[in-house]
């Protein structure tokens, strides 16, 4: 069977993360069949599009590796892909449906139709069209478009039949027309709704499946009525399970916390994040989170996605996304810190990280390597590494550690200083075994040297260890500091 699935978001905001999970699992389906991934852009909003999104929808799919196979920066035999610019093919399809007598044509204004639901709030009715227009025979109705009356498209639901659709994630789920109004199917400006255009859209362009959030449920019964008029086939349907915030509500493109352009600029591996979604709402069956997308392709399965709604864990994407640093080859994390830096940190990047011996920054990156979540933090990290180190009057002395006075604080410098002189660099383990040796020959113990050493050369409270510092540092920057502190 061929597989051709879409993302077809409306430009009226950036891609959140909630429309990224969507288009993941376009993307994976399509790929597990082995075929294509398309995205439509649905612009038949006028009010509130922003002008470059379209742009930015793409790039974004690109960036984080799920380049549509067609869309509008591609054609694939079916363009255009932007519904505004396919009006051409909406408007004789719709009209025919007047002739055919499955849809009609409505001329009521603005004013009728506010009047109209101010009346249904008082009574405490459903909101809805009342049919009005409904019975104009068509002849009446072209004779009032000649003379150019304003009109829009209206569905003829039929009255109380029972509609039964199948979703493939969520089984049979049966409609009455009773509670579905006469849609609009064609504005009054000659553009299409939703339901206008989606259902000829994907037939023209042989979508088979459609993955979207399980709240267009309630516009089944529309889009069946439809593809019945037209007499054409709806590809299958998975509404997946929302994906809900923290705090317990649904994502939102309004929502700028959720864009997925901030994800980026917090810089999450892409990977990480396309692997963290996967989970929000599917599970493979087996016990291994951590995916590459390869094997998350293999194993994408439509019917094993859940049917509960998903929460978006911060700290599991933490997780995650630190998993992925961890198990990251060394080169390749350094390439991606220096790209990080570059496009979110130009300052940082152009005359503190680039002008650094590449070697010394690998030092850096390696000791953050088990311990950084997200690319963000690497400079709060590394302040010490990169700057000069001024040592809080507080932290000299430790009573857990039996430092119990600055001076013993500084005496345990004045004893270290002479084995960083004298120190092989080489490696960390071969920096540790002759200080280690030296302060076991005295009958000291390790904390009483090394937290008045790590203090000193890091100034913070919390830092990577004394001879993880005194490693990254170097001879000439360890004694420098030390020296500095004793004067």
């Amino acid at each position: 069977m061929i597989v051709r699935t879409r993302l077809a978001p409306s430009p009226t905001g950036y891609l959140h993360i909630g429309n990224l999970r969507t288009a993941l699992y376009a993307y994976l389906w399509a790929r597990h069949n082995e075929w294509q991934f398309i995205v439509r852009i649905e612009d038949t909003d006028r009010t509130r599009l922003i002008e470059d999104a379209v742009d930015k929808i793409i790039n974004t799919l690109t960036i984080v590796g799920m380049r549509p196979d067609e869309g509008p920066h591609h054609d694939g035999g079916y363009w255009p892909y932007i519904q505004s610019e396919r009006l051409y093919i909406y408007a004789p399809r719709l009209h025919q449906l007047c002739d055919d007598g499955t849809a009609y044509y409505c001329f009521c204004t603005s004013d009728r139709l506010t009047s109209l639901r101010t009346e249904q709030e008082e009574l405490k009715l459903p909101p809805r069209y009342d049919g009005y227009c409904r019975h104009l025979p068509i002849e009446e109705s072209k004779i009032k478009i000649a003379e150019g009356e304003k009109y829009t498209i209206r569905l003829k639901v039929p009255k109380n039949e029972i509609l039964v659709f199948n979703d493939t994630i969520r089984g049979r789920i049966e409609f009455n027309t009773n509670e579905v109004e006469d849609q609009v199917l064609l504005k009054s400006d000659g553009y299409p709704t939703y339901h206008g255009a989606i259902v000829i859209d994907d037939h023209l362009m042989a979508i088979t499946h459609v993955m979207r959030g399980e709240e267009w449920i309630s516009s089944i019964p529309k889009q069946v009525l439809v593809a019945r008029a037209l007499n054409i086939t709806l590809p299958e349907y998975a509404h997946l399970p929302n994906v809900l915030g923290a705090d317990g509500k649904k994502l939102s493109k309004r929502m700028g916390d959720v864009s997925v352009s901030e994800y980026l600029k917090k810089w999450y591996l892409t990977e990480a994040l396309l692997n963290f979604l996967s989970l929000l709402g599917w599970h493979s069956g087996n016990d291994n989170e951590i995916m590459t997308m390869d094997e998350m392709i293999e194993q994408f399965e439509i019917k094993d996605i859940h049917k509960s709604w998903a929460v978006l864990d911060p700290i599991k994407l933490d997780w995650m996304n630190g998993e992925y640093i961890k198990r990251m080859e060394i080169g390749e994390l350094h390439a991606r810190v220096a790209k990080y830096l570059e496009e979110y940190e130009p300052d940082f990047y152009s005359h503190i990280f680039s002008p650094r011996d590449y070697n010394y920054n690998t030092r850096i990156i390696t000791e953050l390597q088990t311990r950084m979540k997200r690319f963000e933090e690497f400079i709060p990290l590394t302040s010490c590494l990169y700057g000069d180190a001024w040592v809080r009057t507080d932290l000299m002395v430790n009573v857990k550690m039996k430092i119990e006075t600055v001076e013993q604080w500084i005496e345990a410098l004045r004893f270290v200083l002479p084995l960083l002189i004298s120190a092989d660099y080489t490696t960390l383990d071969t920096l540790k075994v002759n200080i280690l040796w030296a302060i076991a020959s005295s009958g000291l113990k390790n904390w009483q040297i090394l937290w008045p050493l790590r203090v000193a050369l890091s100034g913070e409270e919390f830092s990577p260890g004394a001879f993880e510092l005194a490693y990254i540092l170097g001879r000439d920057e360890s004694v420098k500091r030390i020296q500095r502190i004793i004067a």
